[in-house]
């Protein structure tokens, strides 16, 4: 077991959780709010008017629930793209306002299909592979499709693969989405919670101390001191 898992082990599991903006009812993070006014401003998501993380979580699940592959609503299967990538925040303008790959969906609409198709199946890293060849899907973001598609694999970013391992190898290839869920069995086994909620947890400890690409505190102050010499060995751990 590595040292950062070690650590980990002994977070507040329950206080974690249940602070996670990304699924709260709380206003939306200015992240969020630019996010998606960028998507908006292309021309997408321009009937979606949420108030609250939660609101997109909802909106997502309900069109994945009753999504058919087999017989595929591309319309749908395209709003679900959008909803994902605006749920992820500012950096899930990518495909929008940087590759401009969003405007030519009908290209990739196929292989984004076949990729929901694999993550149902149970073969995350085929998934992975497929959604990463869509142009400015990058490897922070396609995991969060294969969150809501599955609603069994978590989310593998930057601030995961820096907490559990130190670094970022684990992003480098869709391969290693299989190491990073082996990484975490001695967690979901601890806190006697599943992956998903695991990795909600460990989202928000990150999010409160540490910034987006590096286990270095933030310069602000933090807006919780719970755990706050865990998260003091973890940087220690990367020196």
């Amino acid at each position: 077991m590595s040292k950062y898992i070690e650590l980990l082990l002994k977070i507040d599991y329950e206080h974690w959780n249940k602070i996670n903006p990304y699924f709260s009812e709380v206003a939306l993070s200015a992240s969020m709010k630019r996010g998606l006014k960028s998507i908006q401003n292309q021309g997408f998501l321009i009937d979606f008017q949420p108030s609250s993380a939660a609101d997109y979580v909802i909106a997502i699940d309900s069109l994945t629930d009753c999504f058919d592959e087999n017989n595929p609503d591309y319309e749908m299967l395209a709003r679900v793209f959008d909803l994902i990538q605006a749920w992820g925040g500012q950096t899930g303008r990518v495909p929008y306002v940087v590759t401009k790959s969003r405007f030519k969906y009908d290209e990739w609409k196929t292989e984004y299909l076949n990729g929901v198709r694999q993550a149902r199946l149970g073969n995350p890293v085929k998934a992975l592979s497929l959604w990463l060849k869509i142009s400015g899907l990058g490897a922070s973001f396609a995991p969060k499709h294969l969150r809501f598609w599955t609603k069994t694999y978590p989310v593998l970013d930057t601030r995961i693969s820096l907490l559990v391992s130190g670094g970022k190898k684990l992003l480098t290839k869709p391969e290693y989405y299989g190491d990073f869920l082996d990484l975490i069995k001695p967690l979901t086994t601890k806190f006697c919670a599943n992956n998903l909620e695991v990795e909600k947890a460990l989202f928000a400890f990150s999010q409160n101390f540490f910034i987006n690409d590096r286990l270095e505190f933030k310069a602000d102050n933090l807006h919780d001191e719970k755990d706050f010499h865990l998260a003091e060995q973890l940087t220690h751990l990367e020196l």
